[in-house]
C-alpha cells in the first residue's frame, strides 16, 4: 500500500500543482492526475496546503505579440484545414486534433468558461487527459485568457478571425 504524501516538496510537483490550479482544474482533479502520473499517493490536503502557502501571482500582462497570429488561429480553428488534416500537433505527450478545438470554439466563443465547463462539454469527444491537453495549447498559446471573476474567454484577436473582422 502506497503511503499518501501529506507535503509536497518536489519543485516540478509544486510547479505543476500552481500551473494546473491556475487552469481552472478543481484539487480533486489535480490529486487525481498527479498521483496517476507519479505512481505515488497525492492527497487533497496536501495540494490545499500547498496552494495556501503559495503567494498570490501578480497578473501577467500581455503585449500584442504574445497573443497568436492570424496564421497560428487559421492553423487551430480552420474547418477547411480539418479536412485535409485533423491533427494539429503534439502537446504535452498528446495528439491534439483539430476537430476538438474547433468544437470548444463553437460552443464557447460567446461565453465566458471554466475548464470543468468544456470538459463536461467534451467528454464524449476525448478523454479526460486529452482534454486537458487542448486547455493548455488553448492557454499556453494565449488563444484563451482569464476573466477578473475566475473564468476564460477567447481572445479578442480569436473572436474578430471567427466572425471575419481580422
Amino acid at each position: 500500500m502506497k503511503m499518501p504524501i501529506t507535503i509536497l516538496d518536489d519543485p516540478f510537483l509544486i510547479q505543476k500543482v500552481c500551473e494546473m490550479k491556475e487552469t481552472g482544474l478543481f484539487v480533486s482533479d489535480i490529486a487525481k492526475i498527479l498521483s496517476d502520473e507519479t505512481g505515488m499517493k497525492i492527497t487533497q490536503i496536501s495540494i490545499c496546503r500547498l496552494l495556501n502557502a503559495q503567494k498570490t501571482k501578480s497578473p501577467t500582462i500581455l503585449t500584442e505579440l504574445d497573443y497568436p497570429s492570424r496564421n497560428e488561429i487559421e492553423e487551430v480553428f480552420s474547418e477547411h484545414l480539418q479536412k485535409q488534416e485533423n491533427r494539429i500537433c503534439i502537446h504535452g505527450g498528446k495528439q491534439l486534433k483539430r476537430n476538438v478545438m474547433i468544437e470548444i470554439l463553437t460552443k464557447f466563443i460567446k461565453l465566458e468558461f471554466t475548464y470543468m465547463d468544456v470538459s463536461t462539454s467534451l467528454y464524449k469527444t476525448a478523454d479526460h487527459e486529452s482534454i486537458y491537453q487542448h486547455w493548455r495549447y488553448l492557454l499556453d498559446g494565449h488563444y484563451i485568457i482569464k476573466t477578473e471573476n475566475e473564468k476564460f474567454k477567447f481572445c479578442e484577436r480569436v473572436k474578430k478571425w471567427k466572425y471575419g473582422m481580422f
